[in-house]
């Protein structure tokens, strides 16, 4: 039986789309439940929407918990040593790369818009934690005004493609629908040159599903077309392949490194490490520490390649990855 869903239901549902808070998201979905007709064809779709409505109103009652207010769809706190933008088209495997990566378990399904809120979880590096948030797909269709400000914000952006189906399109179809938004998808990040209002967006490109028989000759392919601008990569969700990799290269395009501290005539303190960016220094690790510690600091001792075992540096001193330092107040 067909549903014969009226205007007045699309409308409603393209508030809910449009929504930048959870409790308006909930608001629209009860007006859709409302006027849509009962009977047996539309069943499944009453229990799909009350299905929704429950799930934003357990959100809604944690955040209360929590302290929190009104919930910004558009914005996700950050947490751990950084925060990457899982963004794509509708069916490319964005949540299920992000629960093979964490210990979430976001909704996966094979049908569009399964995603409708961001959802951030922890993906585990060596030592670290870096966050993953998972996102709703971009499409043509259907746009969602708050989802370039969060991919703004974010330290990277992980634009996943199908590569079983047209990857290249995919790949393309998302950057131009960013670019409407004067958002720059690129590989290397940076800033605009402050003539236009271009946010830039450091972006790496992941092929999904490259355990397809095709998906080899297509990776290729979209590496031929975005290969100089992007790094590209491929790994498979469902096979749990690639993996590893994919965790390295978010780490490396980070531009993150890690340095451990120790005190005079101790171990070192190996378990938590201060995550800094690329080009910090030893006053860097010490303001990192207390705030009073930079003003304070006279010296450093440093350990880290076979270069430094030990010897003293300068405030200005560039730390490494790995780098182990004791400060001298």
């Amino acid at each position: 039986m067909p549903a014969n869903l009226p205007p007045q239901y699309f409308a409603a549902e393209q508030r809910w789309r449009e929504a930048s808070t959870l409790e308006e998201q909930i608001e629209a979905l009860r007006e859709m439940l409302a006027i849509m007709p009962k009977h047996k064809g539309t069943d499944k779709l009453q229990a799909d929407l009350k299905r929704r409505i429950a799930k934003l109103q357990r959100e809604v009652k944690e955040q209360r918990k929590k302290g929190g207010h009104r919930s910004q769809l558009g914005y996700v706190p950050k947490e751990g040593a950084g925060q990457v933008a899982v963004i794509g088209p509708p069916n490319a495997g964005k949540s299920a790369l992000v629960r093979a990566m964490t210990h979430a378990h976001p909704d996966v399904a094979p049908y569009p818009f399964t995603t409708q809120n961001p959802a951030a979880a922890m993906m585990p590096y060596e030592d670290i934690q870096i966050q993953l948030v998972d996102t709703p797909p971009i499409s043509d269709q259907y746009k969602l005004p708050w989802l370039p400000n969060l991919i703004r914000l974010a330290d990277l952006a992980v634009l996943v493609v199908d590569l079983g189906h047209d990857p290249i399109g995919q790949a393309q179809m998302v950057i131009d629908e960013m670019e409407e938004t004067s958002t720059h998808l690129n590989g290397s990040g940076g800033k605009s040159n402050g003539q236009e209002p271009i946010v830039l967006v450091k972006t790496i490109i992941a092929g999904n599903k490259d355990d397809l028989p095709q998906a080899l000759e297509n990776f290729h392919q979209l590496s031929d077309k975005f290969g100089q601008d992007f790094q590209i990569l491929s790994f498979s969700a469902q096979k749990r392949e690639g993996l590893e990799n994919f965790k390295t290269k978010v780490f490396q395009a980070l531009e993150i490194l890690r340095v451990y501290t120790k005190e005079p005539g101790k171990k070192p303190d190996l378990e938590q490490p201060y995550v800094l960016k690329h080009g910090s220094t030893v006053l860097d690790v010490a303001a990192s520490i207390h705030r009073d510690f930079a003003s304070q600091l006279r010296y450093a001792r440093i350990w880290g390649s076979e270069k430094y075992q030990g010897q003293s540096v300068q405030k200005n001193h560039r730390v490494e990855d790995g780098d182990i330092i004791e400060l001298h107040l």
